[in-house]
């Protein structure tokens, strides 16, 4: 547990970096191997990590490769939550990917940078309609993206369906 919360506090700084520092952004993308063990972070020997860039207005599911029935479940938990409020899930212009880790690769996303905000996500903050994260899993092996809170299950997923407000102190990832 302590080796989750240590990368999860580590991935946030790196995601911090990028989003500062284009150059180091660059080599994260190219090299996520190295910068992860560079920061101290907990790499899995035999895993290939990739990284991928989420659009402001792209949300990603990253499914894991083993316990993906738990992971489901949770997300179908909350989108039946999330349903039971609104009838809008997924706001408007706003797109969900779905992907899976495989045994030898993990998936980690790098969100866009918070600096500016879309009008939808000023809505949001000015107390508008809230969006659906379906992209915030923290998983074992998986990375979650900028949330307002997040929560770990040991081996199985928590989704978290909050607005995303681009807190760079909130970003949360758990690999192991």
């Amino acid at each position: 547990m302590a080796d989750k919360k240590q990368n999860a506090v580590k991935y946030g700084e790196v995601i911090a970096k990028c989003w500062e520092d284009e150059a180091y952004k660059k080599r994260f993308i190219e090299d996520p191997e190295a910068v992860l063990s560079e920061a101290g972070f907990v790499v899995e020997e035999g895993v290939t990590y990739n990284v991928i860039e989420q659009p402001k207005l792209v949300k990603y599911l990253v499914i894991p490769y083993e316990d993906a029935k738990d992971a489901v479940q949770t997300i179908s938990k909350g989108l039946l939550n999330r349903v039971e409020q609104s009838d809008v899930i997924i706001p408007e212009g706003t797109e969900v990917r779905i992907i899976q880790n495989t045994e030898e690769k993990r998936n980690l996303i790098l969100p866009a940078s918070p600096k500016s905000l879309t009008q939808a996500e000023l809505a949001m903050v000015a107390g508008g309609d809230s969006v659906t994260t379906a992209t915030d899993v923290v998983q074992t092996g998986v990375v979650a993206t900028t949330v307002v809170e997040a929560q770990t299950a040991s081996t199985t997923t928590t989704l978290e369906f909050e607005a995303e407000v681009g807190v760079v102190a909130v970003a949360v990832a758990v690999l192991v």
